[in-house]
């Protein structure tokens, strides 16, 4: 079997643990060109944009939305990786961070202006409303906090 045993105290046998890679990565406010750079220099995505990362875990700290100009298509992004680790074995964990819950109450300030306008203000709202919109009923469910190697604790 693969993993590796780790010695327990003394009474309590060893422990068992697969050797699995844990990657974070932080604060990517709409900026997809960034968010594929940063995922291709980690190696869990291919030059085409899909999941290479095996049984790794990412987990994405919060704050995919706001500032850069493409905070949707950040957000298309790790559904879709999530999606496609999940097959290959692995797990994309997507936070909740303060600029995702931002738009949850309909605080849009730190939107990008040209995303907003070419999304329209009142699509943006219907999208993040946290009860009818597909986006905000989706990030209610991101966990605000999450256990390495488990689950996390239950949604805000």
């Amino acid at each position: 079997a693969s993993g590796f045993r780790v010695s327990g105290a003394p009474g309590r046998g060893e422990i068992s643990a697969s050797p699995l890679m844990v990657y974070a990565i932080a604060d990517l406010h709409g900026d997809y060109d960034q968010a594929i750079a940063a995922l291709r220099l980690c190696g869990l995505i291919a030059a085409d944009g899909s999941w290479a990362g095996g049984n790794a875990t990412l987990v994405q700290t919060g704050d995919q939305v706001d500032r850069g100009p493409d905070s949707l298509k950040v957000l298309e992004l790790f559904r879709t990786l999530r999606r496609q680790a999940a097959q290959a074995g692995g797990r994309v964990v997507t936070l909740l961070g303060n600029h995702e819950a931002l738009n949850l109450e309909g605080d849009f300030r730190y939107v990008n202006e040209a995303e907003l306008q070419s999304t329209g203000r009142e699509t943006w709202s219907e999208m993040f409303d946290p009860e009818a919109g597909a986006i905000g009923a989706e990030l209610r469910g991101h966990e605000a906090a999450v256990v390495a190697g488990g689950g996390g604790r239950p949604p805000l």
